[in-house]
């Protein structure tokens, strides 16, 4: 079994127009002068400001204001999640389909040659790319497809079999929807939106959702608080990174502020035996691999496989090197 960990990098080499953590607060503020990323760009007086930094400034600042401010503040902070899931929400470009399948050789190429029943995904982007193009190519169902506890309304996955591919969205996700217990108000389930725009073939003539379901994500500041479902989420991804063969990183730089990816590393690399590797695929690859020797003060050269180009150019030097083959090509 293998273990990805997918950043916002995979869907910019699928959709160049994609907006990275540096893009990504004006492409949201560019759709609106007035909404509520437009006024933390202006809040901040800058055009060019992480969404992490910006956000994580705005809850140093809630922390430290009178509660008429903090309110106001609160408030805002809200509406920005709320319009960033709808930037990756249902109406949005960044989505697979049959047609984009056919039109990018590689990523076919990819999810048929890169992918195996039982391996497992962390996936650290709001939409729903990676998922989708499983489930163009049947490596993916809403029976289990987000772990255990994240699925659609009971009795939408009569009629599928288990996925073959597990996909854990630690950050949340477009097609995951917070809905209400009626047995207990004060309870927010988090659950799945199992829609045809995200799950061009499993969903196809369904799109199920939950009832005054709003869109699911963890806000992208350097202070993230999970649901239980996402904690569960996150001892999912402990499990699976001490048991994998190999640590696959596509599109993620690793930043050194996601303490819980250190985790994970870390609990890769105590694990054993010396065979398995993390293979890093980014333009940046040896820094990051540098990044990561420094992390563990120690010589990991024979752990880490970096292959310093783009996915799309990569997916046969991704096969050779989880199958021991030529590691380091590229």
């Amino acid at each position: 079994m293998n273990v990805f960990i997918i950043g916002s990098g995979f869907t910019k080499a699928i959709f160049p127009c994609a907006p990275l953590n540096g893009e990504l607060l004006n492409a949201i503020a560019a759709n609106d002068s007035n909404n509520s990323s437009s006024k933390l760009l202006k809040r901040y007086e800058t055009k060019d400001i992480d969404i992490e930094i910006a956000l994580t400034r705005l809850d140093i600042e809630i922390t430290q204001v009178g509660s008429s401010e903090r309110e106001k503040l609160t408030q805002l902070r809200k509406d920005i999640v709320g319009e960033l899931g709808n930037f990756f929400g249902a109406a949005s470009k960044f989505c697979a389909s049959d047609s984009l399948i056919t039109e990018k050789p590689w990523l076919a190429d990819f999810i048929n040659r890169c992918f195996k029943s039982g391996d497992v995904a962390i996936s650290l982007n709001y939409d729903c790319v990676l998922e989708g193009a499983l489930d163009c190519c049947g490596k993916w169902t809403p029976k289990g497809g987000y772990g255990d506890l994240i699925g659609p309304p009971l009795g939408c996955t009569i009629g599928f079999s288990e996925s073959p591919v597990k996909v854990l969205k630690l950050h949340g996700s477009a097609s995951f929807e917070e809905g209400m217990d009626i047995g207990k108000p004060q309870a927010r389930p988090i659950g799945l939106g199992f829609y045809e725009c995200f799950f061009p073939r499993s969903a196809h003539g369904k799109n199920f959702g939950l009832v005054n379901g709003t869109t699911y994500i963890i806000a992208p500041s350097y202070v993230k608080i999970p649901t239980v479902e996402i904690a569960y989420l996150m001892l999912d991804a402990i499990k699976a990174t001490a048991n994998a063969e190999n640590l696959i990183v596509i599109g993620c730089s690793l930043r050194p502020e996601d303490s819980f990816l250190r985790v994970l590393l870390a609990n890769f690399g105590r694990q054993g035996p010396h065979e398995r590797k993390i293979i890093i695929v980014d333009p940046e690859a040896k820094k990051i691999a540098k990044g990561l020797g420094n992390f563990w003060s120690s010589d990991v050269e024979g752990l880490i496989v970096p292959i310093p180009s783009l996915i799309q150019t990569s997916v046969s030097c991704l096969v050779n090197s989880i199958s021991n083959i030529n590691y380091g090509c590229g």
